[in-house]
């Protein structure tokens, strides 16, 4: 799975991180076929850190899409606090 279309928004307060992915509802559901989930949304995120080489932790993920909008988004807070760079493909 490769989204090509990823709109990426982060917001830093006080130390702590929050990501927000966007990308085109017409794009998710070629692949997930209108499903929506948090195993889902953490599959996604890791996928896109994973391909910026970035070691953050998503935690407290949340996926939205909203029937009048074209868009999907992914919330997630990021930690990087004691990080040990994250292995990606270990599970």
């Amino acid at each position: 799975m490769l989204f090509n279309n990823i709109i990426e928004k982060r917001i830093v307060k006080d130390g702590a991180h929050r990501s927000v992915l966007e990308m085109p509802a017409d794009d998710y559901n070629k692949v997930y076929n209108g499903q929506y989930s948090e195993e889902i949304a953490l599959e996604i995120i890791n996928h896109h850190f994973e391909r910026r080489g970035d070691d953050g932790r998503p935690t407290d993920i949340q996926i939205e899409h909203e029937d009048d909008s074209n868009m999907v988004k992914i919330y997630a807070n990021i930690n990087y606090l004691g990080n040990d760079h994250t292995r990606y493909g270990r599970r």
